[in-house]
């Protein structure tokens, strides 16, 4: 695993996930099949960072 590279949708998607309370990385590494650092890193807007990032929600 590890292996796959994000595509842009699974990058706006994984960001958009992350901002409405999904937290669970190792679920979302494996549904898209890259590593759990990878897609914390996408959807912490850490990578990618030409791409947009979701509103930050009010509490």
């Amino acid at each position: 695993m590890g292996r796959n590279k994000l595509t842009v949708e699974q990058v706006l998607e994984a960001r958009l996930r992350y901002a409405s309370g999904e937290r669970e990385y190792s679920k979302l590494a494996r549904e898209f099949g890259v590593s759990r650092e990878a897609i914390r890193s996408a959807a912490e807007g850490l990578t990618f960072k030409y791409l947009p990032m979701p509103p930050k929600r009010r509490r």
